[in-house]
């Protein structure tokens, strides 16, 4: 099994982490590996959503279920996919100063050897870039926003 995890001080509010995490269907405009993502269902604390990971040029669908406390967590795992496991966990805590430490941990394993071998490099890569990619997400609609 192959995990990850890191700590980030990041230059926005909880709020707006937050929302950029749990914003599923974004996911393919600033993840370079997601070549499709679709919120499922939506409740109250909880949603299901499908992605289309893009791994070295192999399309691989998966499902997961994400629980969620508004502003505090986000946890993530698996339904049905090309994983035999697949978990992880978001934590936010909002700083004095406006800032937000994000807190992001992935544990994968997949299902068929050959995969694994092939893809895991690939998703490990994707994995260790992620709160960055979140807080570049971030950034850029701050920009936005106050450019508007």
């Amino acid at each position: 099994m192959r995990s990850f995890e890191e700590t980030r001080q990041v230059n926005c509010s909880v709020q707006d982490m937050f929302n950029i995490v749990l914003d599923i269907d974004a996911y393919p405009l600033f993840l370079p590996w997601v070549a499709d993502a679709t919120v499922l269902t939506k409740e109250s604390g909880e949603l299901t959503a499908e992605l289309i990971a893009d791994l070295a040029g192999s399309r691989h669908s998966f499902k997961t279920i994400d629980r969620y406390v508004a502003n505090k967590l986000i946890e993530i795992r698996l339904l049905e996919g090309p994983f035999r496991f697949l978990e992880s966990v978001w934590t936010f805590d909002a700083q004095d100063d406006g800032t937000c430490k994000v807190h992001f941990s992935i544990e994968f394993e997949f299902r068929s050897m050959m995969l694994d071998l092939v893809a895991s490099p690939i998703f490990s890569t994707a994995c260790k870039s992620m709160v960055q990619a979140f807080e570049r997400r971030a950034i850029e609609l701050n920009a936005t926003a106050r450019n508007s």
